[in-house]
């Protein structure tokens, strides 16, 4: 069923839009109309043939909890690979990291036909870019070295852990804590809930960028710092071994049920570890680019789902029968 207009949507991009100006530009000058063209195509492609075909099962067969984990659709394994090796994880990554470096606007473009498909599925790879994002921009080298290959090659998933029970939305109430070791890392304790993607068995790893605080550092949000902090961690020889992050809950939120809401417990037995990103207490400064990616893509994303609806309305008044032939 068709779920947006691709002749509209390219008068947009190519007239009420120019992106050839931004392709003239040394940022994105190795990308044209063609590649482009080719990147919406191949995203129709991959929303008709592997997306949309789910959408009703997903709905209708939510992530569960099965022995303390979060199970999701089984095709997601095999979509996060399609993600990861076909670029969708990397689309506003630098060329630096192997990223594709697209405009905004493309990019979300994209998006968009992704959406209008299978507004849950989308919710994986793209939260997945964001978390990569911020490690890409405020993290070390070790961070990027460590985390953003696996992240960008569908391998592990990223998530923005920032709600907490007793918060809710007020983030100067935030109470997980980090205490710094001498070993370099921070040890984690509390709670953080309703995080989208948070847990699931699509992937080998879940990889939370996370809020908290440090102890002894300045009130309120002056307070807050960001963290890594994955659900399994890397040993030092090239495996994984968990990191004290439990799953005690699974919501659905309206709208995707296909995509897992999670409810985390931190350090119930004092091994959690979290690796700071950037400076100490400047974690919400760096939280607000993917916050305010987040609050850009959730606008992008409704245009999708009402897409989709006028589109099925359209098929269902066309279609239906009504009294008898004149």
């Amino acid at each position: 069923m068709q779920t947006y207009h691709e002749a509209y949507l390219k008068f947009l991009l190519d007239e009420v839009y120019p992106l050839q100006e931004l392709y003239r530009k040394p940022h994105y000058a190795h990308l044209g109309k063609e590649e482009a063209e080719m990147m919406l195509m191949a995203a129709r492609d991959l929303a008709e043939s592997k997306m949309y075909p789910l959408l009703r099962e997903m709905d209708e067969k939510p992530p569960r909890m099965e022995k303390g984990r979060i199970v999701v659709h089984p095709a997601m394994k095999e979509l996060m690979k399609i993600f990861g090796e076909g670029g969708w994880t990397t689309m506003n990554a630098s060329l630096e990291h192997g990223g594709q470096q697209l405009p905004v606007t493309l990019f979300q473009a994209v998006s968009f036909i992704l959406a209008s498909a299978n507004y849950g599925i989308t919710a994986y790879p793209l939260l997945t870019a964001g978390a990569a994002h911020l490690i890409e921009s405020f993290g070390s080298e070790v961070l990027q070295k460590t985390y953003l290959p696996k992240m960008f090659g569908g391998e592990w998933q990223g998530t923005m852990a920032l709600t907490e029970p007793q918060a809710g939305s007020s983030l100067s109430d935030v109470v997980t804590q980090a205490v710094p070791t001498e070993e370099g890392h921070y040890l984690i304790k509390g709670q953080k809930v309703f995080i989208s993607c948070g847990d699931h068995d699509a992937c080998d790893n879940i990889v939370h960028l996370m809020l908290a605080k440090i102890p002894g550092g300045p009130a309120g949000v002056k307070g807050i710092s960001l963290f890594v902090v994955p659900r399994m961690r890397p040993d030092g020889s090239g495996g994984l071994e968990y990191n004290d992050v439990s799953t005690a809950g699974c919501f659905h939120k309206m709208g995707y049920h296909g995509a897992p809401i999670a409810h985390l417990i931190l350090g119930e037995q004092n091994d959690c570890r979290g690796y700071l990103v950037g400076e100490e207490h400047m974690g919400l400064s760096y939280m607000f680019q993917m916050m305010n990616e987040a609050r850009i893509g959730v606008g992008q994303q409704a245009c999708s789902i009402a897409s989709a609806a006028y589109y099925y309305s359209l098929d269902y008044a066309k279609n239906r029968l009504q009294g008898r032939p004149v």
